[in-house]
């Protein structure tokens, strides 16, 4: 049984937030590498479904027995869980960095995030 492995394409917004994991303390580094290796691979997920409903559209057609009927596509279904799960991850990510001195220069992560 052959596996294939995919190229996993980062963008430059995981290789901007890559560079502010050197700000997480040493003792959480392991744990925000394994969340950053997750949103990568989320990011790509949603990338790809993202293109499948622009290809086929939101809706599909669903055939089961003599009963069709128009139903979300499964791809947008898919793409709706992954982008909440993202999110929650980002969020934990972020949460492990150290909190920031109010009063002092702009934060990079909050002016990444804000864009």
């Amino acid at each position: 049984m052959a596996t294939s492995k995919k190229n996993i394409t980062v963008s430059s917004d995981m290789k901007k937030l890559k560079t502010l994991l050197r700000q997480i303390p040493k003792d959480r580094l392991p744990i925000a590498q394994s969340l950053y290796n997750e949103l990568v691979f989320m990011q790509n997920t949603l990338d790809t479904l993202k293109a499948q409903v622009d290809k086929d559209g939101p809706t599909a057609m669903f055939k089961q027995g003599s009963q069709e009927f128009l139903r979300e596509h499964p791809a947008l279904k898919g793409y709706n869980t992954t982008v909440q799960r993202y999110s929650l991850l980002y969020k934990q990510l972020v949460d492990l960095l150290p909190p920031s001195d109010t009063g002092q220069k702009n934060d990079a992560l909050i002016d990444f995030i804000k864009g």
